[in-house]
């Protein structure tokens, strides 16, 4: 049995399909900017990644991929009429990889947070209306 676990082994691991969650994209639906959002991620050998510039009312892709790294934070600063704004997102372990910041005004301050939303539009043919 050892024997055949063996000999089995290296033909799983280099003929399995590669695996990878979507890259990170975020829509700044806020009339503010963003300079830098830090995404972290679960395991220490994932590493950190960054997304900078956010410009208002703009979509912005992380150019690099993320690999099989389930996503446990996000921190940033909204910067929206004159005031800084801390955007978190927590989790213990997420693959989403679309979000959306959004802001209101709450009792004349501004307030905001970031959400995840399928922003790309990743809908099977069942979820498109159909119109006769």
């Amino acid at each position: 049995m050892k024997k055949l676990l063996l000999a089995i082994f290296p033909f799983l691991l280099f003929s399995a399909p590669s695996f990878a969650y979507t890259k990170y994209t975020v829509l700044n639906s806020t009339s503010g900017t963003v300079d830098s959002l830090v995404f972290s991620q679960m395991a220490s050998l994932c590493g950190t990644h960054y997304l900078d510039n956010l410009t208002p009312l703009s979509l912005t892709s992380d150019t690099n991929s993320r690999g099989a790294c389930l996503l446990t934070d996000i921190k940033g600063t909204l910067h929206i009429d004159g005031e800084d704004i801390p955007l978190e997102y927590h989790s213990s372990g997420t693959s989403y990889g679309q979000f959306v910041i959004v802001s209101k005004c709450v009792d004349h301050k501004m307030a905001a947070k970031i959400v995840y939303a399928d922003i790309l539009g990743n809908y099977s043919d069942a979820d498109t209306p159909h119109y006769g």
